[in-house]
């Protein structure tokens, strides 16, 4: 790995306008974030993933290093911050999964003519369908208020929503 002040001298570089600097450090940085990611998440894929946005926020921001710690030090950090949060948008995906899943295997009731029963499979379907194309934060919603029944203005502060309401 380079020492801090390889990487400082690399940063200085690419501020001033050095592709080949932010490459040559997303090169030589990228395995070592990938294996402390890797501690973090015992998962291949997923630090892989959260290697690849801790370089492309640490390309993005060491402009902005005050340097009051070492580099490695800041750098590991972010990957620890980021493999957190990545570990907690699982969990919460594979909830939302869950909570999907059981929602489409719930039973349609039966109704007597059969084209009504046709119809509300449809339907159901198309609302499943409908429901998996919105982005997380609305199917949490969505989920919280009226598959749990919590009222809006709960759902929205439970999960950090700013709405603009004061209801």
């Amino acid at each position: 790995m380079l020492s801090d002040r390889e990487i400082l001298e690399l940063a200085e570089k690419a501020r001033a306008g050095e592709k080949e600097a932010f490459g040559k450090l997303a090169d030589d940085l990228r395995p070592v974030v990938c294996r402390w990611a890797l501690v973090m998440t015992a998962d291949p894929d997923d630090a892989e993933d959260v290697a690849q946005s801790v370089v492309i926020k640490m390309l993005t921001s060491i402009t902005g290093f005050s340097g009051r710690s070492g580099v490695t030090s800041w750098l590991y950090r972010m990957t620890r911050n980021a493999s957190l949060d990545h570990l907690r948008g699982k969990r919460r995906n594979q909830r939302l999964a869950e909570k999907l899943g059981q929602l489409a295997q719930a039973e349609t009731p039966r109704l007597e003519d059969p084209l009504d029963e046709l119809e509300m499979k449809r339907t159901l379907r198309l609302i499943r369908t409908l429901l998996s194309e919105l982005p997380m934060r609305q199917r949490e919603v969505f989920d919280l208020v009226e598959l749990q029944g919590w009222k809006p203005i709960e759902a929205t502060r439970c999960i950090g929503f700013t709405t603009g309401c004061t209801r």
